[in-house]
């Protein structure tokens, strides 16, 4: 395979348009295994007359090659548009206008601009579509499937299988670790809390189990949320909500989890942090938003109640209403709608 491989890896793939657009400049892209990053990064150097796409994970490049070869593409101005994919080490790069870095964000150098590239959301999903499905078989795709990318193109039998071989790849020697999260999605805990349930069963550190936990936070990989006002209480969501399929089927944490998605998503050019509240509520921008998938009147009166704000969207799979609860307004609305923003 040539140095620039970027002819290669795009013949075999269709690059769909993604929500996150790349600015002209110096770009360090960085978040969860298999989120699109590297497809985007394509996407916009193919507007370029003299892209060069180089993986650093080939095991058959050195360093001094990648470097000379760049130096002399820079020098014969064959290049306009670099993109480094699975960047950690530093390396003399070219003076030209427009380089896009992938790798973790802790490798992002001072002078690039951080950008973390998320899953699908189902809005992303829905307009990938070319079959003309309805939205609920679009739907009841995306819950089974999950988020990434990559895992739309396989069939069902095929799709744990790539999951699995996803994490081992990305997470090495911490693959036990990572699967054993998944039976905290969505629920109150803490590292502390995670270590200590852990550790009888798992040989663990705790500087160990806590610099990792920090790496993929950093990495949005997973997020603890915060609670609105209680310092340590945190709850657990991660990147693809589906990755708990491989433990068990747990709906009410992946349909939870895919809110908190949705509400990062409408958060992603705001400064209003995301929280949730002491009823499991999401609190964002003076409104909560709880999922209540098989919700009814009843359920929803009595989760609203134990609820402080005044405005407050409930997040269901079929209910649709409103009401008040003293002073609370609530307003019942499916998840499609919600997320193709038909609220």
């Amino acid at each position: 395979m040539p140095l620039n491989a970027l002819s290669s890896y795009t013949a075999d793939r269709v690059i769909l348009p993604r929500r996150y657009g790349i600015a002209s400049g110096k770009s360090f892209l960085y978040g969860p295994p298999r989120s699109g990053k590297t497809s985007l990064a394509l996407q916009f150097a193919l507007g370029f007359k003299k892209p060069i796409y180089i993986d650093l994970a080939n095991r058959r490049l050195q360093s001094d090659e990648v470097q000379g070869y760049l130096l002399k593409m820079h020098l014969e101005k064959k290049v306009d548009v670099l993109v480094l994919d699975n960047y950690h080490t530093p390396i003399a790069l070219p003076h030209i206008p427009n380089i896009v870095l992938i790798g973790q964000k802790e490798a992002c150098p001072q002078d690039f601009v951080p950008k973390c590239i998320l899953p699908l959301c189902f809005e992303e999903f829905v307009s990938f579509d070319t079959k003309n499905l309805s939205l609920k078989t679009l739907f009841n795709t995306f819950l089974k499937n999950g988020n990434l990318p990559e895992i739309q193109e396989f069939g069902a039998y095929k799709r744990l299988e790539r999951l699995y071989e996803i994490i081992c790849v990305a997470f090495g020697a911490d693959t036990e670790l990572f699967l054993a999260l998944l039976g905290f999605q969505s629920q109150n805990t803490t590292p502390h809390r995670i270590y200590s349930q852990l550790k009888s069963t798992m040989k663990l550190s705790k500087d160990r189990i806590y610099s990792t936990l920090t790496h993929w936070q950093d990495n949005n990989v997973l997020f603890f949320l915060p609670h609105s006002y209680k310092p340590n209480a945190k709850k657990l969501y991660f990147a693809d909500f589906s990755l708990s399929h491989l433990l068990h089927h747990n709906l009410a944490a992946q349909l939870e989890n895919m809110l908190f998605l949705e509400l990062l998503k409408l958060g992603e050019h705001s400064n209003e942090a995301l929280c949730y509240g002491d009823a499991g509520e999401f609190i964002y921008q003076h409104q909560a938003f709880v999922s209540i998938p098989f919700a009814t009147q009843d359920l929803i009166e009595h989760r609203v109640s134990k609820m402080q704000s005044e405005h407050i969207y409930v997040i269901t799979l079929s209910f649709e209403g409103q009401g008040k609860v003293g002073k609370k307004h609530w307003k019942a609305i499916n998840f499609i709608d919600f997320a193709l923003g038909e609220e």
